[in-house]
């Protein structure tokens, strides 16, 4: 391959990841687990065309050759999944790929294609993406899923066993086929589970962490309150070694206790002080969040008592004011507004988002509380006017339709599949910005667009410039 088209390559690579770091919200799943991926049958429902082919050959090219097309490899179609009107079986695809040290002539790959119009915009013509390597486990197992309807338990019911397979490729479709369903069709396996064999699996140390996740979901579903000491025990191990499911045991343990259940947790890992308290009390809040905004377990109001005692330590409260502004709750006005002003050093960052609660706020106290913040930190209360929630956020009434929930393995629709954890006060702010857009589907259909677009756009500007100098300077 030439220089230049390698350049071209990598920073088509480097554009995608970018796109992926400066959209939050099209890769963020719900509050509990980590972002997913669309799953095989998402992306072939997602293209024009979908086919099974065959690996022929690449071309060997002469260096200095800048046409594209001299480096596509060959393929043929073996078997077509979706757009038989578009294309037959047996037609030979050229496509751009540069195959690893392991394929070999007769490997087989899924293909998407999709039209677009012509270089010299006279016509259509298909666009093939890169194609991905399948097993002949994997193929079996895409050619069940995707005869299965969409939008019903009978997938999750045969996804499941594939929790586990050997394959990896298959482990993590499976698991996405969960993580993008609601939480109300999870629910709907209740009689296919075993809570006896759950537990198992979870105390299995061969079990992946997100399998693990999502094992503490549906036991969730189908436990009861004898597993509390389970829980209870599960959870003081992880004051000494917080893992990424903590978030997931938490949500189990309330769902099964109940209210009775929040003092425990309240105690054990939001009243504690020190950074490394603080960082995992994140997984408390990311477990009572979902209980607030999605379960209906809980009652919202003493959720939100919870997080209005977290303001007694800035750094924790800061971090679930977005929740309370969801919620409505406007009762921590004058208490938000001594965090701005006694916040200072290191905790400087907590004034942007109780700005914004103020912002959100519709009380004339609120108002005015604003106009002596201003004073003191002008540039903290412009930034904050510019993430500011809608003025309407979402109603404090409990949500009778949940069939817009995501379950607490939902996951991004779109996107590399990574988990990424944000630490920092810009990140907070951009999740916190994105969260607020998807409550309940009431969220102020008037924001002003150009005023995400603009930053977005010169985030991807400035991912690929960054890129292209890497790639000079290498």
């Amino acid at each position: 391959m030439s220089a230049h088209l390698q350049m071209l390559y990598q920073a088509g690579i480097i554009f995608s990841i970018g796109i992926t770091l400066v959209l939050p919200k099209a890769v963020e799943g719900c509050s509990i687990c980590a972002s997913l991926a669309p799953t095989l049958c998402d992306e072939i429902g997602a293209a024009d065309i979908a086919v099974m082919a065959v690996y022929d050959e690449t071309p060997t090219v002469d260096p200095g050759v800048n046409d594209p097309d001299a480096y596509k490899s060959s393929f043929h179609i073996q078997k077509i999944l979706k757009g038989v009107q578009e294309v037959s079986e047996g037609d030979a695809l050229r496509v751009l790929f540069f195959p690893g040290e392991t394929a070999r002539s007769g490997d087989r790959y899924l293909i998407h294609g999709n039209w677009i119009e012509n270089d010299d915009q006279t016509g259509m013509v298909i666009r093939w993406t890169t194609p991905i390597a399948m097993t002949e486990r994997a193929i079996d197992y895409l050619h069940i899923m995707w005869e299965l309807p969409k939008e019903d338990v009978q997938r999750l019911i045969v996804a499941m066993p594939y929790l586990e397979n050997d394959d990896p490729m298959i482990r993590r479709d499976a698991f996405d086929e969960f993580g993008k369903s609601p939480y109300e069709m999870l629910e709907k396996l209740k009689p296919e589970l075993d809570k006896n064999l759950l537990i198992d699996k979870i105390q299995d140390s061969n079990t992946e962490p997100n399998v693990k996740k999502l094992f503490y979901t549906l036991l969730t579903i189908c436990g009861t309150r004898d597993e509390l000491p389970f829980l209870q025990l599960q959870i003081n191990k992880e004051k000494l070694n917080a893992s990424d499911a903590l978030p997931a045991i938490i949500a189990c343990y309330l769902s099964l206790a109940g209210a009775e259940g929040l003092p425990f947790i309240e105690n054990a890992y939001l009243m504690q002080k020190g950074s490394e308290y603080e960082r995992r009390a994140g997984a408390a809040i990311t477990a009572l969040r979902f209980h607030g905004q999605e379960a209906s377990v809980i009652n919202r109001e003493k959720i939100a008592d919870v997080f209005l005692r977290m303001l007694e330590t800035p750094t924790l409260g800061a971090q679930v004011l977005s929740d309370l502004a969801r919620w409505e709750n406007w009762s921590a006005v004058d208490r938000v507004a001594n965090m701005f002003i006694d916040a200072e050093g290191d905790t400087l960052w907590v004034r942007e988002p109780a700005i914004r609660y103020l912002l959100a706020c519709p009380n004339e106290d609120a108002k005015a509380h604003i106009a002596k913040l201003e004073e003191i930190d002008a540039l903290a209360v412009r930034n904050g006017r510019r993430f500011a929630f809608p003025r309407t956020i979402a109603k404090t009434t409990k949500i009778k339709d949940k069939s817009n929930l995501e379950s607490p393995l939902s996951g991004a629709r779109i996107g590399n599949r990574s988990e990424r954890q944000d630490s920092s006060a810009k990140k907070r702010r951009t999740i916190d910005t994105n969260r607020q857009g998807q409550s309940s589907g009431r969220v102020d259909q008037q924001v002003n667009h150009w005023q995400y677009g603009l930053p977005l756009a010169a985030g991807a500007i400035f991912v690929i410039l960054l890129g292209w100098l890497s790639i000079r300077r290498g």
